[in-house]
């Protein structure tokens, strides 16, 4: 599960890092597994570290990735990173 996850962050952050745009259907599966996770530790006590780590990850690195960009698509990946962030935190609560 914790390999699903961060195969789902990579794939959204590492084009976005690497200056070749933003992909949709990456950010919608980075969600998904967001929500697989959450859904799975909800009876647990705690959150694997590897998997902690990933999440806490994930907003600093969208956001940075932002200023790659200009515009439009700045604001874009920036809410995107916003919408990441509020899955994290529900996925967690």
């Amino acid at each position: 599960m914790i390999g699903r996850l961060e195969e789902a962050a990579d794939r959204f952050v590492i084009p976005l890092r690497m200056n070749e745009g933003f992909d949709e259907q990456a950010l919608l599966q980075l969600q998904e597994e967001i929500d697989r996770c959450g859904t799975a530790w909800r009876e647990e006590n705690h959150v694997p570290k590897r998997a902690a780590l990933i999440l806490a990850e994930l907003f600093p690195a969208i956001e940075a990735c932002a200023w790659l960009y200009e515009g439009t698509m700045r604001q874009r990946i920036q809410e995107a990173g916003v919408m990441v962030s509020e899955a994290v935190i529900a996925a967690l609560d």
